[in-house]
């Protein structure tokens, strides 16, 4: 039978669980259906997304509150023996089975949970008293734990953050103060551009030491507006629109360079920058 077609009657009986919050203990009085032994149903309600959905008690005696162990949703899903099942795995079947699962959960250091307390303090106020005392103890470890694994993670992110700051000094470095007023951005963008490795008579290197290799030989940086050029489209010769080359220059040969590193190159010299070495 699944458990849209329970006939038992519905009763009035109060239950202990979570508030709104989450932590504080409550007591509700709900309408509840008997399932099987100590399993009730309560009346099902229509969720956020339209669908029926019900909440599973446990009551050990006629005397005693119940409590919420479950929420669920399609009573029409389950039947009497799966939510018997459902209810042995949570491990509220009956007091001596949550008794031994929450002795249990002490010797694995495992949470417990105020409801859980409160429930079993109707049966055991002795024992209910020693649960609250363990959990308060297992929420300082807890919280103790976290504060140190934090301050591994800050001084993990401060290592890290540190050794960034300093491989970015040091690449800045290499620009002799050029960069230093660069966004992280721009820098991001001329560091990579000035970085990539080309080929320069058969030998490889980066933008950057080509640059300052050039100069270092003698080559100067140079300027030159309005160039253009020509080139055949349609069957017709066609001159370019002008534009601005950027060149190293030396004893009549050119070297055409980019506008970045052409202004690297200008920066070395007007600082007299260029390293001997």
């Amino acid at each position: 039978m699944t458990l849209d077609n329970l006939l038992t009657p519905f009763e009035r009986r109060r239950v202990i669980e979570y508030g709104a919050d989450g932590a504080r203990v409550v007591r509700h009085w709900y309408d509840v259906q008997h399932v099987i032994g100590s399993l009730y149903k309560s009346k099902d309600t229509l969720n956020d997304q339209g669908e029926l959905e019900f909440k599973l008690f446990v009551f050990f005696n006629n005397k005693s509150d119940g409590m919420q162990f479950e929420c669920m949703s399609h009573p029409e899903r389950y039947t009497v023996e799966e939510v018997a099942e459902i209810m042995r795995r949570c491990k509220v079947s009956s007091a001596v089975q949550m008794y031994t699962d929450l002795n249990d959960r002490m010797k694995q250091n495992k949470f417990i949970g105020n409801v859980q307390i409160e429930f079993f303090r109707q049966f055991d106020a002795t024992a209910a008293d020693h649960y609250t005392k363990y959990r308060a103890e297992f929420l300082t470890r807890r919280e103790e734990k976290e504060r140190a694994e934090a301050s591994i993670r800050q001084a993990e992110e401060d290592a890290k953050r540190e050794k960034e700051q300093a491989e970015m000094l040091a690449e800045k470095a290499k620009y002799f103060g050029w960069v230093d007023d660069m966004t992280p951005l721009r820098f991001g963008q001329v560091s990579a551009f000035l970085n990539a490795s080309i080929r320069v008579d058969g030998k490889m290197m980066t933008r950057r030491e080509f640059i300052i290799n050039c100069l270092k030989d003698g080559w100067v940086p140079q300027k030159k507006d309005g160039v253009t050029s020509w080139h055949k489209r349609g069957g017709e010769i066609k001159e370019s629109k002008p534009r601005t080359e950027y060149r190293l220059h030396k004893g009549g040969y050119v070297y055409q360079i980019s506008k970045t590193e052409y202004d690297f190159a200008v920066y070395l010299v007007e600082r007299n920058a260029i390293p001997n070495t």
